[in-house]
């Protein structure tokens, strides 16, 4: 039971490699690693599929009745790895992991910096084609590279459509630098358009 928990932990957490990573990242401060992840997306229907199934196994053989010529005795006293406690510890943890892309952008969070609003003319709004995002989590990593930019006005992420909106004053950053910011969270631009804002 030991072994096919741990194993229905460990495929949940490769499951959640794709947001733990940058997750990971801004807690640290580092930057280019967690886009390079992101090839694990297209397996995690079957991590889950195997998580549920080690943890599934090892839930039946923890409940599953003694046989009949087993001593039903207390002489032996059970290892912590080998019971409920442990396997509910185990399958809680996992359950967590494999939530993680739901909420993983709550972690992420960027507090509300303050904008110094260039005037109207002065704006630039850059539409970023971005590869790699997969979740929340992804966008809030980006975003947050974004706003540690000066003059950025408004940046909006999104992974489902793969794009990044930034609205900035050109006369203190530019679209390189822009660029750059996202390549560091490890995700690749695409393609960038740019127009003047209002």
């Amino acid at each position: 039971m030991k072994l096919t928990g741990l194993i229905g932990l460990l495929t949940a957490f490769m499951s959640s490699l794709c947001c733990t990573l940058p997750l990971l990242t801004l807690m640290v401060g580092a930057t280019g690693t967690a886009g390079g992840w992101t090839w694990l997306e297209p397996l995690r229907p079957y991590t889950i599929a195997l998580t549920l199934g080690a943890l599934g196994w090892a839930w039946y053989n923890q409940l599953k009745p003694a046989a009949a010529n087993e001593c039903a005795c207390d002489s032996k006293r059970v290892s912590f790895w080998q019971t409920k406690r442990f396997l509910s510890l185990v399958t809680g943890m996992a359950l967590l992991l494999l939530t993680l892309p739901a909420y993983s952008g709550w972690f992420n969070q960027a507090p509300n910096p303050l904008v110094q609003v260039a005037p109207p003319a002065a704006k630039q709004i850059a539409y970023i084609s971005i590869r790699g995002m997969t979740c929340a989590g992804c966008e809030q990593h980006v975003k947050s590279e974004i706003s540690k930019l000066s003059g950025i006005a408004k940046t909006t992420v999104s992974y489902a459509k793969g794009n990044a909106v930034v609205t900035f004053d050109p006369k203190q950053t530019s679209v390189s630098r822009i660029k750059k910011a996202v390549a560091a969270t490890g995700y690749q631009v695409v393609a960038v358009k740019t127009h003047q804002g209002v």
